[in-house]
């Protein structure tokens, strides 16, 4: 059995840990920045990505800005990260 994954992070409220999925749902918000993710694009590492930026947004406090971009036949979401977030080093 594998461990969970676990980040300790620096947000806009403070020092937080965020585990699971959640934690590298965050790891993928921070890593693409203002150009944001859609589901499609993360769906390797994050399956449920608006689940976990539900988590993200209501469980940490976190601003994180849904886009809406057309498609043929509707649109998607991209998610955007707006809060200032920062992944400490491993082993801090």
């Amino acid at each position: 059995m594998t461990a969970r994954r676990a980040i300790a992070a620096i947000g806009p409220h403070g020092p937080l840990r965020v585990t699971g999925q959640v934690a590298k749902a965050l790891e993928v918000l921070v890593a693409h920045g203002a150009a944001g993710v859609t589901s499609l694009e993360v769906a390797s590492v994050a399956y449920r990505l608006a689940a976990y930026v539900h988590n993200l947004r209501h469980d940490y406090g976190l601003a994180i800005e849904t886009v809406r971009e057309p498609h043929d036949g509707g649109w998607r979401g991209r998610f955007v990260l707006q809060s200032v977030v920062t992944i400490a080093e491993p082993g801090q």
